[in-house]
């Protein structure tokens, strides 16, 4: 009952945030929401809105927001993370559609959770002709809308080859590979506000992570929250302590108040920096400077800061140094999650490590941690960084390092969690019911036994020759290197021929990825993700392109027969039926396709 009532409270916080949307702005004081980043680079299956949607039990309870990846049309669909777009209204995606999108955000939004829309909006993708100074239009509820020549800043690459460009210069940073807007332009400023309107009182969005907001003047984030009211608003400035400080005052609005959060990202470079040298006294910053100290030491900038281990953009890069951390995860997330600010979860953590995130956002909220919490640092040493926050309902003690048990807590602590160089305590008048939390949670990521199981992937083309590219996760290639593999078996289903190639699903989270291709250089489909049972595909020559049509539910397939179990005692199948798709075993006991039983 204690985690009932608790995610009733949160979800009632939720609610009551959203009812704040049309005051609100900035990040809400007191906040005690944990935020996740729903995706990471080329993350086109883990991120699908469908798939973030059928996530949304197992998320929400733990997540008050969730970041999605931009949503609006990038002109390349299938493969493009959207930081260039070609649209505003457009919303299909390499993500979905919009329908889907629509979808996923209404369901989170049901469950009291938030999510915060990806802005770009200090540069345009062109519409790809020569001299690449003009855009595609779009017409959304009854006006059209079009940036112009005009919209594009004196300053920007392309000035030696296009005229009637603006004659204002860039208010900040350049883009070198898409059009910057000159965000002085009337019109510029009209289509954003349009664009944040449709986002928050159409799409259902609660907020807006800006990307690059050192690519203009902090001064209209003030002018574009002011006319939309997101309850929440956070700014990309990838700088040091006083940039962003100077950044987060300059969205102030007329009643001094700043319109808009930032990431904090000096704390994840300390954090960096204590894990790469294995000098944990490193979180603190001192050896950085004023610019390098995190936002939340300044109790002024407390509310303002989104803290963060690791996004996207951390990967590894040739000639950046933003390798992501990858040793002491667990023991960064526990720092991370202790601290006052919002903490922001980075999805690939969240895969890798849920049951201990969960323990530790379950450990945030039973001590009622705010972004506005107070915190006292009791140690800092190479081994062990031990800090105590204070919280509405108790102080949580978090020890990370090298030998996170050399620090003694006081008699009147106890231990909530622990892992590889970390510990996470509470003073024990917070304590109550933490042991059926715990319970809970081990039981929600205990699994169950897995059966492997074959699926086949059907083809019905009008060309030829066809070839199934086919890999698993980020680069592991099933049917050989691109194009894949030329199809040549077939079989016959109501009088019509598929080609189809069978693959093995050896694990609860494994699925296959598919493109169907006509071969090297040749027209092709966009990435197919996420294929986890039988499925029928049409495809047909579109263009340059290969368009291709999802026919399964037309098949009258009822079931599909797996390979025999472990024992040999007779045959799991995978069943449809109005309830979805699941694994039978031959008992009769049945499991959801992630392993769960039904």
């Amino acid at each position: 009952m204690k985690h009932i009532a608790s995610l009733t409270a949160v979800i009632l916080l939720s609610l009551s945030l959203f009812s704040l949307q049309s005051k609100a702005q900035g990040w809400p004081a007191n906040y005690g929401g944990v935020m996740l980043q729903g995706f990471y680079w080329d993350s086109y299956a883990d991120s699908q809105w469908s798939y973030l949607e059928s996530q949304a039990d197992d998320l929400a309870p733990y997540f008050s927001l969730i970041w999605a990846p931009p949503s609006a049309n990038a002109n390349s669909i299938g493969g493009n993370m959207g930081y260039y777009p070609a649209y505003f209204f457009n919303q299909n995606s390499s993500f979905g559609t919009e329908g889907q999108l629509r979808s996923m955000i209404q369901t989170f939004k049901q469950k009291g959770t938030g999510i915060i829309a990806d802005v770009v909006v200090n540069h345009h993708a062109d519409n790809g002709t020569q001299p690449y100074n003009a855009f595609f239009s779009e017409t959304y509820n009854g006006t059209t809308y079009s940036l112009l020549s005009s919209d594009i800043c004196r300053n920007d690459e392309i000035s030696s080859q296009a005229t009637g460009l603006s004659t204002n210069n860039d208010t900040g940073d350049n883009d070198g590979g898409c059009r910057d807007l000159d965000h002085k332009s009337q019109n510029v400023n009209a289509i954003v506000k349009a664009y944040e309107q449709f986002l928050l009182n159409d799409l259902g969005y609660c907020g807006f992570r800006y990307d690059m907001v050192k690519g203009y003047s902090a001064s209209y984030i003030t002018d574009y929250n002011n006319a939309s009211h997101p309850t929440f608003s956070v700014g990309e400035n990838w700088s040091g302590t006083g940039t962003i400080k100077n950044w987060i005052d300059g969205t102030k609005g007329t009643d001094g108040t700043p319109t808009s959060a930032a990431f904090d990202f000096p704390f994840r470079y300390c954090m960096r920096n204590a894990i790469s040298t294995g000098n944990w006294a490193n979180l603190s910053a001192a050896t950085q400077g004023a610019d390098g100290k995190p936002l939340i030491q300044t109790p002024a900038y407390r509310q303002y800061a989104v803290t963060f281990v690791d996004n996207h953009d951390m990967r590894d890069t040739p000639g950046e140094n933003n390798a992501p951390i990858t040793t002491n995860v667990t023991a960064a997330n526990a720092f991370l999650l202790s601290m006052p600010g919002t903490p922001c979860v980075f999805y690939r953590h969240w895969l890798s490590y849920k049951k201990d995130i969960k323990l530790m956002i379950e450990a945030r909220r039973l001590a009622g941690i705010q972004n506005t919490s107070n915190y006292e640092l009791l140690r800092s040493t190479a081994s062990n960084y031990a800090v105590k926050t204070t919280g509405t309902k108790g102080s949580l003690l978090c020890v990370v390092g090298s030998k996170p048990t050399d620090y003694a807590p006081d008699a009147d602590y106890r231990l909530l969690c622990s892992g590889t160089d970390y510990c996470l305590y509470i003073n024990s008048a917070a304590y109550a019911d933490w042991d059926a939390t715990k319970a809970r949670i081990e039981e929600e990521e205990k699994g169950t036994a897995f059966t492997p199981y074959d699926i086949t992937i059907y083809c019905s083309a009008d060309f030829s020759p066809l070839y199934f590219y086919a890999w698993v996760g980020k680069d592991t290639q099933l049917l050989g290197s691109w194009p894949g593999k030329q199809m040549t078996q077939t079989k016959q289903v109501d009088g019509k021929t598929w080609y189809y190639q069978t693959f093995s699903i050896t694990s609860a989270d494994y699925y296959v990825n598919i493109i169907f291709n006509q071969g090297n250089n040749k027209p092709q489909t966009s990435n197919i993700h996420r294929l986890t049972t039988d499925k029928y595909f049409t495809a047909t020559i579109s263009g340059d392109k290969v368009a291709y049509t999802d026919v399964t539910s037309t098949t009258g397939i009822s079931h599909i027969d797996a390979p025999a179990t472990a024992d040999g005692n007779g045959k799991a199948r995978v069943i449809a039926n109005g309830q979805g798709l699941f694994i039978e075993q031959p008992d009769g006991t049945r499991y959801t396709l992630d392993g769960k039983r039904r």
